[in-house]
């Protein structure tokens, strides 16, 4: 009986110094991370984003200009122009209009608050092709500020 009690408070003893160590965590099974994001763009930007592209592919260069603020920003790539002339006239007339570029819409995302990101794939009018995302704010129906870089 002796050696039944020992046993007994060696157990309780055991059971006690265990009693002081935390319960192990549970954790709820892992979910991969999704951004949270609007089921989709905004019309209005999306519908800004198309017009420009139509506009574009239509060589229309009154009505590509009339998409920017006359205040507007655009870096391109680290090229800053500013002012809707200056845009016009030292990039999108030059680079996209006259050398018969075609943009292709990938993809328009919300970005930072006020921006929408919309990424092309773009065909130059001698074959070439290239990348890029523009990032941009928009107000009253025209782009303010653009941001465009290659992906």
């Amino acid at each position: 009986m002796t050696r039944s009690l020992m046993l007994l408070v060696a157990l309780c003893l055991a059971a006690a110094g265990c009693a002081d160590e935390p319960p192990p965590r549970r954790t709820a099974p892992s979910t991969p991370a999704t951004p949270s994001t609007p089921a989709t763009a905004a019309t209005t930007d999306r519908q800004l984003v198309d017009r420009f592209v139509a506009a574009v592919d239509r060589r229309d260069r009154a009505a590509v200009a009339a998409l920017f603020a006359e205040d507007a920003r655009f870096d391109s790539v680290g090229r800053i122009y500013r002012g809707r002339d200056e845009i016009m006239n030292r990039f999108l007339i030059p680079e996209v209009i006259e050398v018969g570029g075609r943009y292709r819409v990938l993809s328009v995302r919300p970005g930072g608050p006020g921006r929408t990101i919309a990424e092309y794939d773009f065909a130059t009018g001698s074959g070439g092709r290239e990348h890029f995302t523009y990032d941009c704010a928009e107000s009253r129906g025209r782009f303010t500020d653009c941001v465009g870089r290659y992906v």
